[in-house]
């Protein structure tokens, strides 16, 4: 079949898909998915495009058991045919179950990824510190990390979280640790802080 491209068809054609939408209940989305005709097609529609498959209208009538010539009917109100209620009931629970779920997949996600690029972002800036600087020539606590980290890079750890981080370098090598001595520990503090060097220089 051709394509439409009368302006005064397309508005009412638009106006007959906003209908459809009334009457099922279904986001513009669902309509495409239940009908099988896809959504920018559907979209299309919806915006008075001028270029429109008279097909693709055949197919969005036949789940609804509308006839193509009442669909063009102005005089003739839609409705969903009786018997397909049951079916549309059903798809629409599905299709607005899965669309919560993705809205609260979304929500879930969208922290989760600033987390996770924040913790790439230390990972990065300690490897710098560590590869490319002197900062570890001389010996550091965690206190004086943290304070010199944010102070003049503006970047923000935790003492467990450099604890981590410096872990993997000890482990390769490239950083060790001794006690404070007891001579230069605060009097009330009960733990072991350490004192982090760099132990070799690795030649690139």
């Amino acid at each position: 079949m051709g394509k439409l491209t009368d302006h005064e068809l397309a508005k009412f054609i638009s106006k007959r898909v906003t209908e459809l939408t009334e009457v099922t209940g279904l986001p513009l989305k669902g309509l495409a998915s239940f009908t099988g005709i896809s959504y920018s097609t559907l979209r299309s529609a919806k915006n008075e495009s001028l270029s429109l498959s008279l097909d693709s209208f055949a197919r969005l009538c036949s789940p609804f058991s509308i006839h193509l010539s009442d669909f063009f009917n102005p005089e003739i109100k839609l409705t969903v045919d009786g018997n397909r209620l049951p079916e549309l009931v059903k798809f629409k629970e599905a299709f607005l179950d899965r669309a919560n779920s993705f809205k609260s997949f979304e929500m879930s996600v969208s922290p989760s990824r600033g987390i996770n690029d924040e913790l790439r972002k230390q990972r990065e800036f300690v490897a710098r510190m560590i590869y490319t600087s002197d900062y570890f020539h001389t010996e550091k606590t965690l206190n004086q990390m943290v304070l010199d980290f944010e102070r003049e890079h503006q970047i923000q750890f935790s003492k467990d979280r450099l604890t981590v981080l410096l872990k993997k370098y000890i482990g390769l090598e490239l950083l060790d640790k001794k006690v404070l001595p007891r001579t230069i520990r605060r009097p009330n503090d009960l733990r072991r802080p350490y004192l982090y060097f760099r132990k070799s220089i690795p030649n690139f």
